[in-house]
């Protein structure tokens, strides 16, 4: 059975959620949410319209809870592997139905994978692309069985990343990348119904087939359309929302000592946020610079400073944070603890080394050929913590002779340079998933390459593929942590990416009018917006005060 997400069974987890809920919570209202985007456009493909979709309009099949450590089943009763793990079955709950009534079988979660096959664009986990996935076949109205290439553990968790669409709306469509499925969009999760559609508003609201009796509670979920951070904050203070998950200078003050009965935060630890470096770029293809960026940093005090003390300092050079402490080695995170430390000093003396020199006098760092030691980081446009973290960074930087450069961009920009590796540095969080394994999948398999964020640092080798690739073969939960621990002493002895500290998850929320939301007294679900699996579960909590 699956712990923690760390053994593999032939059974994953306990179902966690019937199909009939028995609690007398008074139904209606609407749950206001705030949404970074330059407006909202007639567009319900969940595959192009980011995470905005998934686990509101679209169920996942299951979704891992971390906070549980078990597997919470939605649209399927039970994923088994076969012995030899090269066999994944699917057997979806009875009597699910579209939210216009019709019937969803195992013949649209085949279609499904066999649209992700044929529409690369949509293989957001590479299961297709990158080897894992060789056939899908429906066995009965209710099941469906994925044969694999190979013997592979980790397959699983790539599952809830893909969603289940109904194939008498979708089939046929001459280009599934531009296909907005604006014409009555059909939907099965807990909020279908497209109530109105503005720029700067967009409303979803009840299912009116949902698998979940009685279920949501809420009428509607309404999106709100913000530039950035700082619009967000006034909103929150004024209650124009119920739940916040972005960055909130001085929360404490700003929203929660303004109404301290209805305002209130809960921030657990989330993924790691590193320093992404491309090592293919001189001259950070010097190891010797890579550690001297790192140990030129107080840790500390970026997060004291310019993240208001909200997130943890990592401290591990092997490429895990606190969400995965249990996991992490202690033997790499002490042998590889001095590139953690703010040492000045040692990178100044790292960078001599390296033959990058003040050779005018200037300040500034020159390389061998006369080039003044200076580079970009790279920050999306409005995200106000990571901004304040890259140049209290540059500060630093300044200090040992380099110029580091705050780079603020669009979104899009963003996306597109970290996962074709078109950046010097750029600040960017890991994967937070069930298993450590995915983490380094991301950052290290050569399949993630051009598809993933954490993929672009540009160390990559066959080494890598082979460690991650062994793991998903393994059943003995030893000579997983033996795979791990390799993972992370590579990762601290190349050092792709500069640890900087373990983010908060952002989770503000107002009691005023709903309730029903996870915190540290009931720590049901974590809180993060951006999964729609755990998006999913809080969902179907919340309810009229």
């Amino acid at each position: 059975m699956l712990k923690n997400g760390r053994a593999i069974g032939l059974l994953i987890g306990a179902c966690l959620v019937s199909n009939v809920v028995t609690a007398d919570y008074q139904t209606g209202g609407t749950l206001r949410v705030p949404i970074i985007n330059t407006g909202f456009v007639e567009n319900y493909n969940p595959y192009t319209t980011k995470d905005l979709l998934h686990g509101v309009m679209f169920e996942p099949l299951f979704m891992y809870n971390n906070m549980t450590g078990e597997t919470d089943y939605r649209l399927a009763e039970t994923v088994e592997y076969s012995e030899d793990l090269k066999r994944l079955t699917i057997k979806l709950k009875p009597g699910l139905k579209w939210s216009d009534g019709k019937a969803l079988s195992a013949k649209d979660v085949a279609f499904s994978f066999n649209l992700v096959k044929s529409v690369p664009a949509f293989d957001v986990k590479g299961i297709w692309s990158k080897g894992q996935l060789k056939k899908v076949t429906q066995l009965d109205d209710r099941s469906i069985e994925l044969e694999l290439h190979q013997a592979d553990a980790n397959m699983i968790w790539n599952l809830p990343h893909y969603h289940i669409l109904p194939q008498h709306t979708w089939a046929g469509q001459d280009n599934y990348p531009t296909f907005t499925n604006a014409d009555n969009p059909v939907g099965n999760g807990p909020m279908t119904e497209v109530s109105y559609n503005k720029p700067q508003q967009m409303q979803l609201c009840r299912n009116p087939n949902y698998y979940l009796k009685g279920l949501p509670y809420l009428d509607c979920i309404q999106y709100k359309s913000f530039n950035d951070n700082s619009q967000i904050q006034p909103a929150l203070m004024k209650g124009q929302i119920d739940w916040g998950s972005n960055f909130i200078a001085d929360v404490e003050k700003t929203f929660v000592a303004k109404d301290k009965e209805n305002h209130h935060i809960w921030y657990p630890p989330n993924d790691a946020v590193h320093f992404y470096i491309n090592t293919k770029k001189k001259p950070f293809d010097n190891l010797a610079v890579r550690q001297a960026l790192s140990m030129a940093i107080d840790r500390e005090a970026i997060v004291d400073i310019a993240a208001y003390g909200y997130p943890t300092v990592n401290f591990n050079m092997g490429g895990l944070g606190e969400l995965y402490k249990d996991s992490i080695s202690e033997e790499v995170r002490k042998e590889f603890g001095y590139l953690s430390e703010y040492n000045p000093e040692a990178a100044k003396a790292l960078l001599d080394q390296a033959g990058l020199i003040d050779r005018d006098g200037d300040g500034v760092r020159e390389t061998p050929e006369g080039r003044p030691l200076a580079f970009d980081i790279q920050v999306v446009n409005g995200w106000t913590d990571w901004i304040q973290v890259v140049q209290m960074a540059g500060e630093y930087y300044a200090e040992i002779g380099i110029q580091a450069n705050l780079k603020t961009v669009d979104w899009g920009v963003y996306d597109k340079a970290l996962k074709q590796g078109d950046y010097e540095v750029a600040i960017n969080w890991s994967l937070a998933a069930p298993n450590p394994i995915k983490v380094y999948e991301e950052y290290f398999a050569s399949s993630r390459i051009g598809k993933a964020f954490h993929a672009g640092h540009g160390f990559h080798n066959p080494m890598l593929d082979a460690l991650i690739q062994d793991f998903g073969t393994l059943r003995d939960s030893q000579k997983q942590h033996d795979i791990l621990n390799k993972l992370q002493r590579v990762t601290a002895e190349n050092l792709p990416f500069i640890p900087l500290f373990s983010n908060p998850t952002w989770f503000q929320f107002n009691t005023s009018n709903i309730v029903g939301w996870p915190s540290e007294e009931d720590p049901y679900v974590h809180p993060v917006w951006y999964d729609g699996g755990k998006r999913v579960v809080l969902l179907n909590r919340l309810h009229l005060k």
